[in-house]
């Protein structure tokens, strides 16, 4: 029997991008929940997306911050990704999003996924000097905008999506933990600030007690900031986090 049989584990993705996950849990025996703790809305204005995808042709790289970017371009897209424009990602969840929409070149790091990754990767420097579009959030880490207006000779920033606060409060987390959790992984730093934002003490102290798998060091961090004890750094892509949960599971407890 596998050491997820049976166990609780709260998915905290924006609707809409856990299911792959949770298709790996399933068949792993564990139980998971949905507890979205960001919500992925279309940009304030949404005609600097629509510009930037009517003249995609004038663009020589497509940079994607996450998969919610790419959720967000091929929601307003009207024709097919042109084949000969590759695209750049910062992990693996993104390459396997853009892999399915129908990208075909692709540049991804191979062990670090995250900003720093991506620029470091070989096959970015064949686009020094470049037109480089970058698809984001409206807020987020500067580093990948500072790094790419670097190498470029042209960037563009596209805010294609806003993340919002998830509809949660104290009542809802301190029920759901009630109804079982057994670990809860996490994606983001600002998810971990909506969890622990949204709850009162006595939920907070039940919280720092529970369980975390995140796949970057930054999330690790940003938990352990808000008080959480137990932090376990992930394996990265959906099958590194459901190997890395069973891994944990199956190591006798503590004395």
């Amino acid at each position: 029997m596998s050491t997820l049989a049976g166990k609780h584990i709260w998915v905290t993705r924006p609707a809409g991008q856990a299911a792959a996950l949770n298709a790996l849990l399933q068949d792993a025996g564990a139980l998971p929940v949905a507890m979205p703790l960001l919500r992925i809305a279309p940009p304030a204005n949404g005609a600097p997306l629509a510009r930037a995808l009517a003249g995609l042709d004038a663009f020589d790289l497509a940079a994607f911050v996450s998969p919610s970017a790419i959720d967000a371009v091929f929601a307003a897209l009207a024709r097919p990704w042109p084949a000969w424009l590759p695209a750049a990602v910062v992990g693996p969840g993104s390459a396997a999003r853009a892999r399915e929409c129908g990208i075909g070149t692709l540049i991804s790091p191979e062990t670090r996924f995250d900003s720093e990754g991506l620029l470091a990767e070989p096959a970015m420097h064949a686009f020094t000097g470049k037109r480089i579009v970058l698809f984001r959030g409206e807020s987020g880490r500067e580093l990948l905008v500072e790094g790419l207006a670097t190498m470029a000779g042209n960037l563009t920033i596209v805010p294609a999506y806003r993340r919002l606060p998830p509809q949660l409060d104290d009542a809802g987390v301190a029920a759901a933990l009630a109804a079982g959790c057994d670990a809860i992984i996490i994606s983001s730093s600002e998810a971990a600030q909506h969890l622990f934002a949204a709850v009162g003490a006595t939920t907070r102290e039940q919280l720092q007690s529970v369980h975390y798998f995140a796949p970057h060091p930054r999330i690790v961090a940003a938990l352990t900031q808000h008080g959480a004890r137990n932090v376990i750094l992930s394996q990265a892509g959906d099958a590194g986090i459901v190997a890395t949960l069973d891994s944990h599971f199956a190591e006798p407890p503590k004395s």
